[in-house]
């Protein structure tokens, strides 16, 4: 009765980790090589204001993505170093304080967009479609 019941929850244990493994292929990686991800950024701020854009890693690492003149959006190409790395978007402006989002991390291959929004400083994710991937053909300024 005891090597039943082992073999029941083996099969249940190896059941689980296909079910797992087959829900985390359906979400992307998470793990190994990135990919680019579109940072889009909305330059709303009330006061008309010129901004550099940079990613900056927890060390304090910049990545500079472009500029984003006023009242207007553009978007840029990131290829994060990976997946649990934390990011601050970092725009800065003349003659004023820079302003810094929220810490996020690019969760798996399946994030594809990236969208900051200036005024209330707020950050968004889209996923990518199912059979298209983030390029950099995809995400000059516009």
């Amino acid at each position: 009765m005891f090597i039943g019941a082992s073999l029941r929850a083996i099969a249940l244990a190896a059941v689980v980790a296909v079910a797992v493994a087959g829900c985390a292929s359906l979400r992307g990686r998470t793990e190994g090589p990135t990919v680019p991800v579109i940072v889009q950024v909305q330059n709303n701020l009330p006061l008309p204001t010129d901004l550099t854009v940079y990613a900056v890693t927890r060390s304090g690492a910049r990545t500079l993505l472009g500029s984003v003149p006023p009242a207007a959006t553009r978007s840029f190409t990131f290829k994060p170093v990976s997946f649990s790395e934390p990011y601050r978007l970092l725009a800065t402006r003349p003659l004023r304080r820079a302003i810094v989002s929220e810490v996020f991390t690019v969760g798996s291959d399946m994030t594809g967009r990236i969208i900051w929004t200036l005024s209330p400083n707020i950050i968004g994710f889209e996923e990518v479609d199912s059979d298209s991937t983030a390029s950099p053909d995809t995400a000059r300024a516009h």
